[in-house]
């Protein structure tokens, strides 16, 4: 599968296990999407990475369209495996990357990857990175599930990466929600919510309140399928 345009410079590079059943101890029969994000920009720039079994196939994708060792910043959204898997593999590449990430997502993943000689840029809610033509705002989302997490807001283009929350466990070639059955996509966003998010619904509510300003155009998780079309559905739910 080709890496899917989402707009003009920002494609989806991600991978899909069709494989998978259980996440984090519950069922998830339709499989599932790790989903990364490549903007192209006079800083290119990687959103998330992919489990580093999946990595080979991430790594094709990108080189599909850049040579990866031109990745300029690396969004670490959050440290757990799904999300930051590839991350050993790519500062091998990218040597001179920065990884863009919260003060906990920095701890976490020096903590896990043991990398000292990794660069880091550690953001505050609210801050502004420039790519170039584009800009990245970035808003801390802590206990969604974890202390870690953010979101990353592409503000010309109108995107918010938004990490856990509004995705759902659906291994699929459709990439986006007026492709694929709405149905399904709500109902296993609903069951991830549940299953994963459910138990910090108070920090929902805060970060909720912190991303309802931003205009959105598109809502592209961390699993499962991009929002377009019925971002405001989703939401709403």
């Amino acid at each position: 599968m080709n890496p899917v345009k989402l707009k003009e410079g920002v494609y989806w590079v991600g991978e899909i296990d069709w494989e998978l059943r259980n996440f984090h101890g519950y069922s998830t029969q339709r499989g599932s999407t790790y989903n990364a994000y490549l903007i192209l920009d006079e800083k290119i720039t990687l959103i998330d990475t992919v489990r580093s079994y999946l990595s080979d196939k991430m790594m094709k994708r990108l080189s599909s369209l850049i040579d990866p060792s031109h990745i300029h910043y690396i969004v670490s959204n959050h440290v757990e495996m799904d999300h930051s898997g590839s991350l050993p593999l790519l500062m091998k590449i990218a040597k001179n990357a920065t990884i863009i990430t919260s003060p906990h997502g920095q701890k976490g993943l020096q903590a896990h990857y043991k990398k000292n000689d990794w660069n880091f840029k550690v953001v505050k809610s609210g801050e502004t990175v420039s790519l170039g033509r584009k800009n990245i705002r970035f808003v801390l989302t802590p206990l969604i599930h974890w202390p870690d997490n953010m979101v990353s807001y592409l503000e010309e283009d109108r995107i918010l990466f938004s990490n856990d929350a509004f995705g759902q466990h659906i291994a699929s070639s459709e990439r986006f929600d007026d492709e694929y059955p709405l149905d399904i996509i709500v109902d296993e966003a609903e069951k991830y919510y549940a299953n994963i998010v459910l138990p910090y619904s108070s920090q929902v509510q805060k970060a909720m309140d912190a991303v309802a300003p931003l205009t959105m155009d598109m809502i592209a998780p961390g699993h499962g399928i991009v929002w377009r079309s019925h971002g405001k559905t989703i939401v709403e739910e």
